[in-house]
């Protein structure tokens, strides 16, 4: 996974299982479910495009309310 490309359309991906997850499980399993497949995708992602992803993640978790969405820290 080299392309920006190939990682927005996992992003996209992990935003659309996120949405998925929060209807199926319980609101305080869905972040615990969600990391192990952020974890393996993480994994993947080339050192140059780490930042991006976190933001991009950082964003999805916040829109999905599962964290606090802190400028000064996300």
């Amino acid at each position: 996974m080299d392309s920006r490309s190939d990682i927005d359309d996992e992003l996209e991906r992990l935003a659309s299982r996120l949405r998925a997850l929060a209807q199926q499980v319980p609101q305080d399993e869905v972040l615990t479910v969600f990391s192990e497949e952020l974890r393996r995708f993480a994994s993947r992602v080339p050192a140059e495009h780490d930042a991006y992803v976190q933001e991009r993640v950082h964003d999805m978790l916040a829109d999905a309310g599962l964290i606090p969405d802190d400028p000064a820290t996300g």
